[in-house]
């Protein structure tokens, strides 16, 4: 089942809770990794565009200081930087929010898993 389910349903007997925020904002983070990752690739970089290199671009192109590592990992940002983002990927507002609302649950659980494991990998490196 997708997000969309959740934040598009027409009726007030569904009650937003936690673990569907939580699901929704990892949506958005897992939205703005890939759109980074397709604007390096179409720019040649294999590997997609670094999170500073996205940060060095939108700083010259708007003249806008953007975090995109806090972007990501913390989605909770204001509708302008929104709209910078989305112009900044080449996508519209309605069609970013198609994308974070097709994520099915499964695909969203999986990447909050790896995202844990990678956090718990950093911890044991630092020890």
């Amino acid at each position: 089942m997708s997000l969309i389910h959740f934040f598009l349903l027409p009726s007030f007997e569904y009650m937003i809770d936690k673990k569907d925020i939580l699901y929704y904002s990892t949506s958005i983070e897992m939205v703005l990794k890939e759109l980074r990752k397709e604007k390096g690739m179409s720019q040649g970089k294999i590997k997609g565009l670094s999170q500073s290199d996205v940060n060095i671009e939108f700083a010259q192109k708007y003249e806008v200081i953007l975090n995109m590592g806090r972007m990501e990992s913390k989605p909770n940002f204001g509708i302008i930087k929104l709209l910078y983002l989305c112009d900044y990927f080449g996508i519209s507002t309605v069609d970013f929010f198609k994308r974070v609302l097709s994520k099915e649950k499964n695909e969203i659980v999986e990447f909050i898993k790896a995202k844990e494991e990678e956090k718990r990998n950093r911890k044991r490196i630092k020890k």
